[in-house]
């Protein structure tokens, strides 16, 4: 699979550009405040292929990556992929 293809299974909701914050239970939450590149109404990020150069804590998702990040919710579509 091209690097194109894995992109294109994304559905843009965003999820992953919000901050999550983890409680005392190391139970993830998703808050409302997101990435500062993130376009909240067509839910992309402004800066997409400078992404991980300019936000530290923004991740490559990779096949390998998707079965170890908790953070990602049900139904994302690359977790479905995986699946």
């Amino acid at each position: 699979m091209t690097q194109a293809e894995w992109e294109a299974i994304c559905q843009r909701c965003g999820t992953c550009c919000f901050e999550k914050k983890i409680d005392k239970q190391g139970i993830v939450h998703t808050t409302a405040i997101p990435c500062r590149f993130l376009d909240i109404h067509n839910r992309s990020c402004r800066i997409y292929s400078q992404r991980l150069q300019a936000e530290e804590d923004c991740i490559k998702l990779t096949p390998e990556l998707i079965t170890d990040l908790k953070w990602l919710p049900d139904g994302c579509a690359y977790r479905d992929y995986i699946k």
